[in-house]
């Protein structure tokens, strides 16, 4: 404390109290220790030191990482990611990401996106400051282990207040995702956050550690989760009968949990354990008639309602016109 206190660069803590001065090194001293800096008490022994005060270190082994050894395709792969994930709206740590391409040689500028090599893109139909808004504040959350109160809003519309512990992020097709546990549904569950309306950080929780994640979870087995496997209700087996054009794009568009039945150079037969009707109905709908629900036949029956409705819809605005 007593070296610190004679560099110009730490002249805060030269106050006319020597106590004052300490509580304040105490006070950033804590910060450190909180944002992950392995700093360490040596004893005047331990230290070698002859005047006997002793005094904190800062472990190199601990707080560097070693030098990276990246050769030009290594480094032109980080340098795409980079860009691709600073230029999404909203994107948490951007700042980071930046200063992370400038030090791996690329001249990306402090206060510039980077020329992306690949694009991110948030959906047209979210609230991109108000994602970026939320990413940000569970950004801090998650890195700190502090709850958070969400108002969210599902897919019927109906709005909740919720208490979650924010276990991790994740974007998938021009959407983001929070994975957590809910003290509401009183289980894990993943939330759009294209549907959250306002993210706080739950009252009294400015520190650390205040919920701990689970050594089963995993963010990357989330992200491969469909919508129609976030749970419900009981699970229902559906079969889809797929058109030729879908068939070599099975896996991308049903995921790891799909079961192809049969296949051939026409069509295939997949089957899928689905625990929420309306995500699948959403997610086939697009296809029209390329990909056919056929069983269950309740199923069918919901979707075919909806064309129907779909139709007359737009015989009724054909007529207006």
């Amino acid at each position: 404390m007593r070296e610190i206190r004679e560099m110009d660069e730490f002249a805060a803590y030269r106050t006319s109290d020597p106590k004052s001065g300490e509580r304040a090194f105490e006070r950033d001293k804590a910060s450190l220790v909180e944002a992950g800096i392995p700093l360490k008490w040596y004893s005047p022994e331990e230290l070698d030191d002859e005047e006997g005060v002793g005094g904190y270190v800062i472990d190199r082994n601990e707080y560097y990482l070693p030098e990276l050894q990246l050769d030009a395709s290594d480094l032109a792969l980080l340098s795409i990611a980079g860009a691709a994930a600073a230029a999404i709206d909203g994107f948490p740590g951007r700042s980071a990401v930046l200063r992370a391409l400038g030090k791996l040689g690329f001249d990306t500028g402090s206060d510039q996106r980077p020329t992306a090599i690949a694009h991110a893109p948030m959906r047209a139909d979210v609230d991109a400051k108000l994602v970026g808004r939320n990413l940000e504040t569970l950004h801090g959350a998650i890195s700190r282990r502090c709850q958070v109160d969400l108002s969210y809003q599902n897919r019927k519309g109906e709005a909740t207040t919720r208490r979650i512990d924010p276990y991790g992020l994740y974007y998938r097709q021009a959407l983001w995702y929070l994975v957590g546990y809910c003290h509401l549904r009183k289980e894990e569950r993943t939330f759009h956050l294209g549907r959250v309306a306002k993210i706080e950080i739950a009252k009294g929780q400015r520190g650390s550690g205040y919920f701990e994640v689970p050594e089963s979870f995993s963010v990357s087995e989330s992200a491969r989760r469909r919508p129609w496997e976030y749970p419900q209700h009981d699970p229902i087996q559906v079969r889809i009968k797929l058109a030729a054009r879908l068939v070599p794009a099975i896996p991308e568009l049903f995921g790891s949990q799909v079961k192809v039945l049969e296949k051939d150079e026409s069509s295939a037969l997949i089957e899928l354990e689905v625990w929420n009707r309306g995500a699948l109905i959403e997610a086939v709908l697009p296809f029209g008639a390329a990909a056919q629900v056929c069983e269950p036949a309740e199923l069918r029956a919901s979707i075919g309602e909806i064309y129907k409705s779909l139709a007359q819809r737009y015989s009724d605005v054909g007529g207006q016109a």
